[in-house]
């Protein structure tokens, strides 16, 4: 019989062939396992015996940070996850610890070692441990307000804030910003989204700014300085206050207008009674919570709710390619934003700014304030590592507020007096008053510098990729771009020493010997322009001031709309007419000046006359002798012509004055009627020269020149800030590395 075939055999032998069975070894068979980490207790005898020789020695170890950053990475080398994986552990101990021998050698490095050696810590422990990644993200959500009541009044609100510690990265949400400038003028800032990536950049979203006049004020009730307490009786958090019953009051009537347009609005009260909002201990479900409220408080802002009011109008009128641009919608949106409160959501508590810097320590002030270096190596890496770039600024102002300030400062009262300005007045009027106008700026960009060496000076510099200007209608989507320009740049330049606890740099009082040397120095450079920058400086070293430099440029081409050009022609031949009327107002002023000058020589000569009067009469006696003895002399000069008889010198006087009188008012009326008939003159030539349509044209032609230009166009020069106030703060405590 043939062998039967084994379903065992394997392939390529002969059928009837089997193979010998193989004993199983279990150690070998075994699945193959990942290797175990190598656990060494070396790195842990190490921190013990450290650790113990520095609580005995030396504290200021500890204090450094350098034994928890120690801690962290060996502990992590032993978990078997660890930074820097490649290089053994020794190597970054030692470096570890001779970095602190060479920075605990100085006070500066040893401050500046411990920041690092924290920072270190934290993200090590972030890498290294899974408990530091639960909880590497911290939300907070109805937080206190900041108010602003040192030397202006105003609220600062976030409505929610996040913090990333693996990415070192806050993004706050929700922010709105309220402050009073003066009794009639108020700025609302706005934005939904601000993420600061701490030593690396702070990026802004859209910002809508707005200038508001008094009608449209939030805070138009709450003097300028509304918090006189007694600061040693007052709280870290603050209720009731002036500022936030104006902010609600507000806020509660535009949030009765515009709730019907908000999602969920009734879900989510426009404040909480408790400090900060707690979360569920659930990691999934706080997220999702954490999310939900960061959507609803980006839903429910005044700009957000503008964009999709605007949008539903332009889609019933369909006129949806109005708001397809960019520009051109932020423009609508701001205009729009303009009419809404000044703080749309404000909390129901806050902390004041006076009690934040009354609570600062006297000890820690003063070590703050006698070492000026300190504060410049603080403020240089935080200015140096944080470059802010904004998506937008947006900002908008009331034809009405434009009118009324015109009013004030340009036309004045001369619309009463003359036709021609009052027919300019309505005009100009007419095209601001129905209208709001909004100021666009795209793709910001600043940064600052703020020396270390106070020979230099701090340097503020911002680039705009674009600007424009538009007019839009209340109540309307339509809008017309009236400026648009290539872009723009500015820079500002302050001096050192306006630095907080810089008193030591400030600028002498000027003294007379100082002033005495300063203008005997002029008059040797007379006729130079050295002469003339010193004169300058020496009138604001008189009146104690300083300077900002400022230096701003717009890059050309630059385009502009005939509506802009026409305002622009009415106010160029407002301003000439007003010069006419200036000019004859002043000739006015300065002639009843003189007549009554005139009047009280005349007053004074007739007080004299009349004390000289009673002296010149003579007794009766004498009057009687004296008229015998002219008889007498007229008897003997009988034969003498009445003609040539001489007037008596008594009546002279009297008759010259007379004629002098009158021949001034004579003159006088004359000169008044030349001058009036040249005032009308001048006006009349101003309408017929200067009409509308001459300068219309002229500004017309200088305007397209503009279009195909190429260049940058602009304005630099010096501001001056008076140095009282800073003198009256200054404090004369000694200095330590000034």
């Amino acid at each position: 019989m043939e062998p039967t075939a084994n379903e065992d055999t394997p392939p390529g032998l002969p059928k009837g062939i089997t193979r010998k069975p193989v004993p199983i070894n279990p150690t070998l068979d075994a699945a193959p396992t990942k290797p175990q980490a190598k656990h060494s207790f070396a790195p842990l005898t190490y921190i013990a015996l450290i650790l113990l020789g520095t609580a005995l020695l030396s504290w200021r170890w500890i204090l450094s940070g350098t034994p928890f950053l120690v801690c962290s990475l060996s502990i992590g080398d032993w978990n078997g996850k660890r930074v820097f994986p490649r290089i053994p552990l020794w190597p970054i101990l030692i470096a570890v610890n001779a970095t602190y021998t060479v920075a605990s050698t100085s006070w500066v490095l040893y401050w500046g070692f411990v920041a690092i050696c924290y920072t270190a810590v934290l993200l090590s422990c972030l890498y290294q441990f899974g408990f530091a990644t639960r909880i590497d993200s911290i939300s907070l959500f109805d937080l206190p307000a900041l108010e602003i009541d040192k030397d202006t009044v105003g609220l600062f609100v976030v409505r929610g804030l996040t913090f990333s510690l693996s990415t070192l990265t806050a993004t706050a949400y929700g922010i709105e910003v309220g402050v009073k400038l003066d009794e009639d003028m108020e700025l609302s800032i706005q934005t939904d989204k601000v993420v600061v990536a701490l030593f690396r950049r702070i990026t802004i979203g859209d910002v809508y700014a707005n200038v508001k006049g008094r009608d449209e004020m939030t805070f138009k009730d709450v003097p300028q300085f509304p918090n006189e307490r007694d600061m040693s009786k007052d709280t870290l958090i603050a209720r009731d206050t002036l500022l936030l019953k104006a902010a609600y009051a507000s806020a509660k009537n535009g949030f009765a207008e515009i709730q019907e347009e908000l999602h969920d609005a009734a879900d989510t009260p426009l404040s909480s009674n408790t400090l900060v909002r707690k979360l569920s201990p659930d990691e999934e479900k706080a997220r999702t919570e954490v999310e939900k409220l960061t959507k609803h408080i980006l839903n429910t802002s005044t700009s957000h709710i503008a964009q999709e009011m605007l949008r539903k109008i332009a889609k019933e009128r369909e006129i949806d390619g109005v708001l397809d641009s960019e520009n051109n919608l932020r423009a609508a949106v701001c205009a729009h934003v303009h009419e809404q409160p000044t703080v749309a959501h404000p909390p129901s508590k806050s902390i004041r700014l006076t009690t934040l810097s009354h609570n600062k320590h006297p000890k820690f002030k003063k070590f703050v304030h006698r070492l000026p270096l300190l504060y410049r190596l603080l403020l240089n890496p935080i200015s140096y590592f944080h470059p802010i770039r904004i998506k937008s600024v947006t900002s908008a102002g009331s034809g009405k507020w434009f009118v009324s300030l015109m009013k004030d400062h340009f036309f004045k009262h001369y619309s009463t007096s003359d036709a021609e300005v009052r027919r300019l007045e309505s005009r100009i009027s007419a095209w601001l008053a129905d209208a709001n106008f909004a100021v666009g700026l795209t793709d910001l960009f600043a940064t600052a510098q703020v020396p270390v060496d106070t020979d230099y000076d701090i340097e503020c510099k911002f680039k705009i990729g674009d600007l424009m200007a538009h007019r839009t209608l209340p109540e309307a989507v339509n809008l017309t771009q009236v400026v648009h320009l290539g872009g723009a740049d500015a820079t500002f330049v302050l001096p050192s020493y306006l630095l907080p606890h810089h008193e030591h740099l400030f600028p002498p009082i000027l003294t007379d010997f100082d002033e005495m040397r300063i203008e005997q120095e002029i008059e040797e450079m007379a006729g130079t322009p050295q002469a003339v920058r010193m004169k300058k400086d020496l009138e604001r070293r008189q009146k104690d001031e300083t300077c900002m430099k400022i230096a701003v440029h717009g890059h050309l081409p630059a385009l502009f709309d005939q509506q802009l050009l026409n305002f622009v022609a009415a106010t160029v031949k407002a301003t000439k007419v007003i010069e006419v009327e200036k000019g004859h107002e002043e000739l006015v002023l300065k002639r009843a000046a003189n007549d009554k000058l005139e009047m009280e020589i005349r007053r004074v000569d007739s007080v004299a006359s009349d004390s000289v009067a009673p002296e010149s009469i003579k007794p009766d006696n004498a009057s009687a002798s004296s008229t015998e003895s002219d008889t007498a002399t007229m008897g003997s000069q009988n034969s003498v012509p009445v003609s040539t008889q001489s007037t008596p010198t008594s009546l002279t006087p009297n008759r010259g004055n007379t004629w002098k009188v009158g021949m001034n008012k004579a003159f006088k009326g004359m000169n008044t009627k030349i001058q009036d008939g040249w005032r009308k003159a001048g006006i009349q030539t101003v309408n017929v020269v200067a009409n509308d349509r001459w300068i219309a044209s002229i500004i017309g032609r200088i305007m397209r020149k503009l279009e195909k230009a190429q260049g940058d166009v602009g304005y630099s020069g010096l501001i001056t800030m008076p140095m009282a106030e800073y003198r009256e703060r200054a404090e004369l405590e000694t200095k330590l590395l000034p």
